[in-house]
């Protein structure tokens, strides 16, 4: 998959005829692999390039239609994500309030028909152009009738919408069971590990701190089966998700994991981790015996879960 980045002003990128796919696809989840894979049926069937045109950063944060400033799927996640469907082309828009005010006309004009996209697959609202103006209908319009159109149905989750929105939703419960269904994968958190205040380690449970970046989703503050990946090997594990109210209480929140079966220094290293299920909210402690004692427990918990397939 080649990416392509489009500025203002600087939009003819492609020479070949594509088909493609438009939106923000934050999340790429059921909804998403269905366009996905539509572009790639009509590509194949059609001979053209398949191509999918998303939006850097979020168009709703330029706008201020969105102050959290999160995303499910950071920008380097959904490269990598993407880059396994097997499209050609990854053109990212780098979205500014230029590109905000051009005229549903302009965007079809200057971007489309500029890239030689010859058809596009869109779902159901999906919207363009300046305030949003434009609707599937007006590709065609706009084009005059040199790009075609499919608009794929509402996909739903008991009677919601499959969306970035909904998504959110459930991790802020801590529902990430769901978030897997959503996704057709673990929701995944992953940073560099930092020293932290050693806790962990002094009652023989360390933990390895992730540097979390801000652009992450918010999540339940409360502890989680995991699994944590770290070069190339696959370890079970029980995340913390909060400010450690019990010993040496953050300001922020911290995402600690302890890794099970795993003996090494790991500071400093890049790991991946997936939230497999919620086990509980965070709970202050009287003592280090409770804790310890919960923790036993958690872990117990952890070792007897039994992994449910999508």
């Amino acid at each position: 998959m080649e990416l392509i980045r489009i500025k203002w002003n600087d939009f003819s990128k492609v020479q070949d005829e594509i088909i493609a796919t438009i939106g923000q696809f934050d999340g790429i989840h059921t909804a998403h692999r269905m366009l996905i894979e539509q572009t790639l049926a009509e590509s194949k069937k059609k001979g053209w390039k398949s191509a999918i045109f998303t939006f850097d950063p979020h168009p709703d944060f330029i706008l201020k239609k969105d102050v959290s400033l999160t995303y499910v799927t950071p920008f380097h996640e959904k490269v990598e994500l993407l880059g396994q469907f097997g499209l050609d082309y990854m053109i990212v828009i780098d979205f500014d309030l230029n590109i905000a005010g051009m005229s549903p006309k302009d965007f079809v004009e200057q971007i489309l028909l500029a890239n030689h996209v010859k058809e596009v697959i869109v779902g159901f609202d999906f919207r363009f152009g300046f305030k949003g103006k434009g609707r599937p209908s007006d590709i065609g319009l706009y084009s005059r009738h040199q790009i075609d159109f499919i608009v794929m149905d509402e996909q739903t989750y008991q009677n919601q919408k499959i969306g970035t929105t909904l998504i959110k939703e459930l991790l802020q419960k801590g529902d990430v069971k769901t978030v897997k269904s959503l996704l057709g994968r673990y929701y995944t958190i992953e940073g560099e590990v930092i020293r932290g205040n050693q806790v962990g380690r002094t009652l023989h449970f360390p933990t390895a701190n992730l540097k979390v970046e801000q652009d992450f989703a918010k999540l339940l503050s409360g502890v989680y089966i995991v699994y944590v990946y770290l070069e190339k090997n696959k370890y079970l594990g029980v995340a913390n998700f909060g400010r450690n109210p019990s010993f040496n209480e953050r300001e922020s929140m911290v995402f600690e994991t302890h890794i099970l079966d795993f003996y090494g220094d790991i500071y400093g290293k890049y790991i991946k981790v997936e939230l497999v299920n919620f086990i509980r909210p965070e709970i202050k402690f009287p003592s280090k015996e409770a804790f310890v004692k919960q923790l036993e427990q958690d872990i117990a918990v952890a070792r007897h879960f039994k992994e449910e397939k999508i």
